[in-house]
């Protein structure tokens, strides 16, 4: 056993700072405060569902994921992206969907969520995007009518996962769902808001934040964590704040109750028995979802029974060097899914679980050469057992160059929005109608309030 080292000013000041920044990160530590400040208490649910949002950085290619696979659509498609096509005896083909002769292929790279689909337990988000009302094509070529800075990274993320892009207040939908429903938790000491991928706007609500944590479990401060000395010694220096001004009395409270909130999430996990789904090793996405997974099955013991999770996978602007690129990148989500999804069967919670992806914008089908630029609607999916999968929701545009949907080099005009694909998720979720709008204030705007794909 090592010996007790005594402590510098500077390490207490180090101490203090990383513990300030949470068991894990500022937001972490305020997010204990989300689910307690709730703006109204909402009644218990008696069931636990959670919905996990896989968001893919930089603007995903949705028309190279899922291909049309009749030969008068496909031609089409091939005529548009020339050198980025995919070759259709390449393609994975899927099961016709209901009521329709259109026939699909998917990437090469996905097997995994082509079983997924033809066993019912995907489904394909056709042509979503970020709007602020239905657009048409003259309205776009006029400026009219747009979300603000459409092709811009930044902005467009900020477009998607706050549904409200118009809007001066930084606040995600995922925010506000939690602002509306935290308090339905039974603890209202962890957030309903985890995210494995830092502070994020999208589950920022106006009361509540998210609690952040990495893919191996609460980011600890260890110094405090293994030596209980120097936890009681950190402890007795916090509570001397008391006799503080206010500003010291209300920070060192927030540190103390961070502490205990990771010490109390740390004990949780280490109660859940070891997952037998193997996940894919050297895959960030999987490690992130391994962990989702793991927080799931502590879901009782944390006395949770609404969660929201967020994971990410980056490296999707694709401006040249796509079709090498490209492949490994849907290959790494299509195994982090499919293994997710398994946990989720192996845990017998994949009835309440619904994951589903989001992307800033799609890709131009036009080639710049090696690669493709920034554009709008783009292609989605949703994975669970609640999921009515082996169908595509939504209509698969025209991909004809100059067509009806297309604004300009191959630009589709999204004919579904973010805050349709959402409020379908959230009234499986448990949400209202009126409470849908609080969410999604501007839902009223499109002429169907949801796609029923859950």
């Amino acid at each position: 056993m090592s010996p007790f080292k005594p402590w510098t000013r500077r390490d207490l000041l180090r101490c203090g700072l990383s513990a300030a920044a949470g068991l894990s990160t500022p937001r972490a530590m305020l997010g204990l405060l989300g689910a307690a400040s709730a703006t109204a208490a909402h009644a218990a649910f008696t069931d636990y569902k959670a919905l996990v949002c896989i968001f893919l950085h930089g603007g995903n290619d949705g028309y190279n994921l899922l291909v049309p696979y009749d030969s008068t659509r496909y031609n089409r498609y091939k005529a548009a992206r020339t050198n980025l096509a995919l070759a259709r005896s390449e393609l994975l083909p899927l099961a016709p969907p209901l009521l329709s002769l259109d026939l699909y292929g998917l990437h090469p790279a996905m097997p995994e969520l082509q079983k997924l689909y033809n066993n019912d337990r995907l489904a394909f988000i056709i042509n979503a995007g970020t709007l602020l009302a239905p657009v048409t094509k003259d309205e776009v070529l006029a400026g009219r009518n747009l979300p603000p800075r459409l092709y811009s990274h930044n902005d467009q993320q900020d477009s998607w996962v706050s549904s409200r892009p118009d809007a001066t207040q930084r606040q995600g939908w995922g925010g506000r769902l939690a602002d509306l429903l935290g308090s339905a938790n039974a603890n209202s000491r962890v957030s309903m808001n985890i995210s494995l991928s830092g502070n994020n706007l999208f589950q920022t609500g106006a009361t509540s934040v998210p609690y952040s944590m990495s893919a191996s479990g609460v980011s600890a401060f260890s110094a405090l964590t293994n030596a209980s000395a120097r936890t009681a010694l950190y402890r007795q220096l916090l509570a001397q704040a008391e006799a503080a001004q206010a500003f010291e009395r209300t920070s060192s409270r927030l540190v103390s109750r961070s502490i205990d909130l990771g010490m109390e999430i740390s004990t949780a996990l280490a109660g859940v028995p070891e997952l037998g789904t193997e996940f894919p090793a050297d895959n960030g996405l999987a490690s992130q979802l391994r962990m989702v997974a793991r927080m799931i099955a502590a879901r009782e013991t944390l006395g949770l029974s609404r969660q929201l999770f967020y994971v990410t996978i980056g490296g999707f602007d694709l401006h040249d060097n796509q079709l090498e690129a490209h492949p490994a990148l849907l290959a790494r989500l299509s195994q982090a899914m499919s293994a997710f999804y398994s946990a989720t069967v192996e845990l017998g919670v994949a009835d309440s679980v619904t994951t589903f992806t989001a992307s800033e914008f799609g890709r131009t089908t036009t080639s710049n050469g090696d690669g493709s630029d920034h554009a709008w609607g783009s292609i989605h999916c949703a994975l669970g057992g609640a999921v009515k999968g082996g169908r595509i929701y939504g209509e698969y545009p025209d991909l004809t160059l100059n067509g009806p949907q297309d604004v300009g080099e191959g630009r589709i005009i999204p004919t579904t929005s973010v805050e349709q694909y959402g409020a379908t998720m959230l009234r499986w979720f448990g949400v209202s109608e009126s409470e849908i709008d609080v969410v999604f204030p501007h839902l009223s705007r499109f002429a169907t309030r949801g796609l029923g794909f859950v």
